[in-house]
Order: structure tokens, then C-alpha cells, then sequence
């Protein structure tokens, strides 16, 4: 009786380790098929004013969005559960390097759903230099919730909410340094 049970277990344990192993694999395939079929962001001056929303660093310590006025702002509202979210990374980390010595441009890639220690180990794990952050679903004001992720938001200088995306993109696309070049040299 034994050994049938510890065969039973054996058996089940593999089951569950061969279905893990697809289950990566498919979200991989699917991640890099959107990753192949994603266009530029299309950005249009919306200008509306900006909600705040609270969000926290990967070490706990909570900070405003409103705080950052004087700067523009990239949020993009992501979970590493999304698979168009994780698709349009390495694009948004592009973007990043493009921005990330220039005082003028924030970036908060801010996860939801995600608890820090696996936000840090995605980014570890992909070598990913991006600014994360982590929200609960109560700190993303009503005016930022659209149910679809990725979210991503471009904030001006004074705090207005300039253009907001839903879905994946392709973020390192030209025509978005342009937009945030045109919104930083704005008063």
C-alpha cells in the first residue's frame, strides 16, 4: 500500500511539474508574439487634470504621484501576471535609458498585484534598471482605472495629465521621445 501511494505521488508531482513547464512555455510564446506585433503608442494631447495616487517604493516607504510635479511623468500601471505588460518591457526599459540621466523625465513603473520581492526578482531575473514601484488597487484613482493593463500615463511639468495609453506598445518608438521632448519644453 506504500508504494503505491508514493507512486501516486510521484506521479502526480510530475504531472504538475510537466504542466508548469507548459504553462511557462505557452506564456512565453504568447509574450513574444505580442512582443512581434506591437506598434508605437498612438499619444494625443488629452490634457486633463492629474488625480493623485499613492504608491510605494519596493522597500515599503510611500510616495505621492503629485510629488513629482515639476518633472514629466511616465507611469505605467503593469503586473508581471500580464502578458502584454511583460511583452512591452523591454521597449519601456529602452525609453528609460534614453531619459534616465535627465532630471526633467520620472519614470514610475508601478505594479499592481504584485507584492515587492517578486517585482525585484522579475527585474533581476530580465537585468531590467527600470524605477519600480507597487500599488494596491485602492491607492489608482477612479480617473486612472480602466480595467485593462497595461496602463500607461504621460504626465506634464505642472502636473496635468497629457496622454494616457491601454495595452501593450512599443514605447522606444521615436515618435514617443518626441511627444515627451515637446511636453518638457513646456512651461
Amino acid at each position: 500500500m506504500g508504494r503505491l501511494l508514493k507512486r501516486i505521488a510521484v506521479g502526480l508531482l510530475s504531472l504538475l511539474l510537466i504542466a508548469a513547464c507548459a504553462g511557462a512555455l505557452l506564456f512565453k510564446l504568447v509574450e513574444d508574439r505580442l512582443a512581434a506585433r506591437m506598434r508605437p503608442p498612438t499619444l494625443q494631447r488629452e490634457p486633463e487634470a492629474a488625480s493623485d495616487m499613492m504608491y510605494r517604493t519596493l522597500d515599503g516607504e510611500v510616495e505621492h504621484l503629485l510629488a513629482t510635479k515639476g518633472q514629466v511623468v511616465f507611469l505605467n500601471l503593469w503586473g508581471t501576471w500580464c502578458i502584454g505588460c511583460v511583452a512591452e518591457m523591454p521597449t519601456v526599459q529602452r525609453l528609460y535609458d534614453h531619459y534616465k540621466n535627465d532630471p526633467q523625465v520620472k519614470f514610475l513603473i508601478v505594479s499592481r498585484l504584485d507584492p515587492p520581492e517578486r517585482v525585484r526578482a522579475y527585474a533581476r531575473l530580465n537585468h531590467y534598471s527600470l524605477p519600480f514601484y507597487v500599488t494596491r488597487d485602492a491607492d489608482i484613482p477612479a480617473s486612472m482605472e480602466f480595467n485593462q493593463y497595461p496602463a500607461t500615463f504621460v504626465f506634464a511639468k505642472d502636473g496635468r495629465l497629457m496622454a494616457k495609453d491601454l495595452g501593450a506598445a512599443d514605447w522606444s518608438d521615436s515618435s514617443v521621445v518626441e511627444f515627451i521632448d515637446r511636453i518638457k519644453g513646456e512651461r
